[in-house]
């Protein structure tokens, strides 16, 4: 607790938006990425799929590059089965990541997607 009075809320949520921006901004860049849910006013999470790619294979993938992601349903089965979303992968971050640690996960996201799709 004193370590985010010390930084105060206010800080720790621009630096979150910040990062959520710059990431949803790198991946709307790579081809056959779909952003799953992209409202203004949202935590710092991502949830996302990749053409011709299953969430756990890419999960894995990203395990392997040290990256942590998590997949699956994320406790909302019955509303991606609405939608008929498979899974997702789904990276967060919080006051303690960089722009670059996104980068990493950017670069090793774009590697993955060279290696598994033809």
């Amino acid at each position: 607790i004193d370590f985010i009075n010390e930084l105060g809320k206010e800080n720790i949520a621009a630096h979150e938006a910040e990062l959520l921006s710059y990431a949803t901004e790198q991946l709307k860049e790579i081809e056959g990425v779909k952003i799953i849910g992209e409202a203004q006013n949202k935590v710092s999470v991502i949830s996302f799929i990749v053409d011709g790619i299953h969430h756990f294979d890419l999960g894995m993938w990203m395990d392997a590059k040290g990256v942590a992601v998590r997949t699956g349903h994320h406790c909302t089965q019955p509303l991606m089965d609405r939608f008929c979303i498979e899974g997702t992968t789904r990276a967060s971050f919080s006051v303690y990541n960089t722009k670059a640690e996104i980068d990493i996960f950017i670069a090793a996201l774009k590697d993955i997607i060279k290696k598994l799709k033809p």
